[in-house]
């Protein structure tokens, strides 16, 4: 559906209520145009009187409402675009619209019959047979409207990238803290909270796993005064909506709080509500060297956690489990409390030590379902490089990621080239905001955990990254990020840059500041890259005042990026009037290699996410790009 048929049903659902009983007069319907933010500034004069004079005795219906709504909120720069390459100025023949598609968009490849499907699917269907070879004003702005015309290029709206690789080639959709759906500390856990992380496309969970009564774990943010709610419910949950969004591997990140016993009663939960979905030892082969690919695991979920038993190559072509990580540690270690839990422990728990009544190992039950993501602790690089095994993976908290790509961002980005690696936000600001998550993909970090429900930059910047190869949750790396790479983000060779000059054009239907006197915005489009420290930078057009809600800049920005494989473009209206409650009207973001790319200049639309449930579909920017030196 177009946006212009998007606008019409969300104007006539708004304006309902209002035409309840009967047709409204002059000053109602000035009160109206007002409350779906169209300024009413000299109303009742000049361009606007055709409008008015149009419906006698000045009342009003829906119908004649919607009409004035489209002659208030006309566009003029689409029109005159629409008059440079129509032959009569009424209509757009197929010649005329082909004309247009190569000299303005540089679509070299388009021919008649690529006019021919556009005036098609952008024209109401209700014409006779020789008017639908023509295109009118209004299917030219629902063809500059439409995904045809998106930034976004539409190739990547499917998975197109080599899912064979090992898993250690990819960036990951990743949550955290996964059972919040808003304040982290004092709010309620809730199951739908891993629905809707499923649902947008996330592909490794956090499950915080707590000791619960009746030998029912729990699941909730540790020593938070948050509600909890059963693992077994969230498994179940997990369990039908798993593969909704993605077919590729989902892996459940587990912390796990929980005593033996129970342990065992989430191992068992997994095994007989998963069932063949859940990855186990009967899926490795005589041989592993490597981790599967997401292709190999699809529709697979692989469970992720600490201290477990480890392969061991005892014979050839023979893997068996043996004992792992045994260690020597005396500090805190308490005996008596050891004691005491053997003495209730089933038979078949591995064995444990216990420091500060916690637990040491996991249940024996786990063993056979943590295959290719074991979590271990990370020492250094060098130990990660001689002592690490292909299947095991570390856990960094932001500062400590942050420490290690400040003094050795070359060997973070060798060590993810061999190994998975997850990041985290730091307990500090859980219930503030998400981190920057480009500065841990900078290095290679496959899975960069968010809050899938905490607005802001860092959780936009997340959906922007994947929303590339069709959603899927799994993004490839630029080759020079594995196979032993040498790579380093922030001391990077002279490379030639890409030059990108975007061209901002107009806005519409943007939200707007309403004050008790008129509809207000000071407004401007702010374009920011987030990419190496070096390709890391903001410009803005000029601020329109008072510009209500369909803004013109005709503003050109000028960026230099060297790598264009890790960089994301976010496009941001935004609102500098002081009486504004939120400065932040919307925003769009991308990856860089994701843009539809020319080397001339490209005219394309990018749809404005906005705060505002109901317009967020059909507020948009129009924009002209031109890339130089992108090969």
């Amino acid at each position: 559906m177009c946006p212009g048929d998007l606008i019409e049903r969300w104007l006539l659902r708004t304006i309902k209520y209002d035409f309840r009983n009967g047709n409204i007069d002059l000053l109602q319907t000035v009160a109206l145009l007002h409350k779906v933010d169209v300024p009413t500034i000299n109303v009742c004069t000049g361009a606007y009187r055709e409008a008015i004079d149009k419906v006698k005795l000045r009342r009003f219906g829906p119908e004649d409402f919607l009409f004035m709504y489209k002659v208030f909120t006309k566009r003029t720069e689409p029109r005159d675009l629409f008059k440079q390459y129509s032959s009569d100025g009424k209509n757009m023949t197929i010649s005329d619209l082909l004309y247009f598609l190569k000299n303005d968009q540089h679509e070299s490849n388009a021919d008649e019959h690529t006019a021919l499907t556009i005036i098609n699917n952008h024209e109401p269907m209700m014409r006779t047979r020789r008017k639908r070879r023509l295109m009118t004003s209004s299917g030219f702005l629902r063809y500059l409207t439409s995904m045809d015309c998106s930034i976004f290029n539409q190739d990547h709206t499917k998975v197109y990238q080599c899912m064979d690789l090992p898993m250690v080639n990819y960036f990951i959709a990743s949550s955290q803290d996964t059972c919040f759906t808003s304040n982290q500390l004092i709010e309620q856990s809730d199951i739908n909270g891993y629905i809707s992380a499923l649902k947008k496309g996330c592909r490794c969970l956090e499950l915080d796993c707590w000791d619960g009564p009746e030998n029912e774990p729990r699941l909730y943010r540790g020593f938070a005064s948050t509600s909890n709610i059963l693992v077994k419910e969230v498994i179940e949950v997990i369990n039908m909506h798993a593969f909704e969004t993605s077919e590729y591997p989902l892996i459940l990140s587990l912390e796990m709080n929980c005593n033996p016993v129970q342990q065992r009663v989430i191992a068992n939960y997994l095994v007989n509500i998963l069932e063949d979905k859940l990855i186990s030892m009967s899926h490795v082969g005589d041989d592993p060297t490597r981790l599967a690919s997401p292709e190999e695991l699809k529709y697979k979920i692989l469970i992720r956690c600490k201290y477990v038993r480890k392969f061991s190559c005892m014979f050839p072509a023979i893997w068996e489990l043996v004992d792992g990580d045994t260690r020597d540690d005396s500090e805190d270690f308490d005996p008596e409390a050891e004691s005491e839990v053997k003495s209730v422990v089933p038979a078949g728990i591995r064995t444990f030590r216990m420091k500060k009544k916690r637990m040491f190992r996991l249940a024996m039950e786990f063993s056979n379902i943590i295959v290719f993501s074991k979590s271990v602790d990370f020492k250094d690089f060098k130990h990660s490089l001689s002592h690490q095994l292909f299947y095991e993976s570390n856990s960094f908290s932001e500062h400590e990621a942050m420490k290690l790509v400040k003094q050795s961002a070359s060997e973070f980005v060798a060590h993810n080239s061999k190994f998975l690696s997850r990041t985290y936000c730091a307990s500090a600001r859980r219930n503030l905001s998400n981190y920057k998550p480009h500065e841990f993909w900078n290095v290679g970090c496959q899975m960069v955990a968010l809050n899938y429900e905490v607005p802001g930059l860092g959780l936009d910047l997340n959906r922007g990254k994947f929303q590339d190869n069709g959603g899927c949750g799994y993004v490839l790396k630029p080759k020079f990020m594995n196979h032993n790479t040498t790579f380093d983000s922030l001391s990077l060779k002279s490379v030639e840059p890409i030059i990108v000059v975007i061209q901002v054009i107009s806005g519409q239907h943007l939200p707007v500041c309403r004050t008790p006197s008129k509809i207000t915005v000071d407004v401007c489009v702010r374009v920011e890259i987030y990419g190496v420290a070096k390709d890391t930078a903001a410009q803005q057009t000029k601020v329109l005042t008072c510009a209500g809600c369909y803004p013109l800049w005709n503003d050109s920005l000028l960026f230099c990026i060297q790598i264009p494989e890790l960089a994301l473009v976010r496009f941001t209206v935004k609102d500098v009037n002081p009486l504004s409650e939120n400065d932040l009207l919307g925003q769009y973001t991308l990856p860089f290699t994701s843009m539809k790319k020319e080397r001339q200049k490209k005219l394309v639309s990018a749809n404005v996410i906005t705060r505002d449930k109901i317009r967020c579909q059909n507020s948009y920017t129009c924009m002209q790009l031109r890339v130089q030196n992108y090969k």
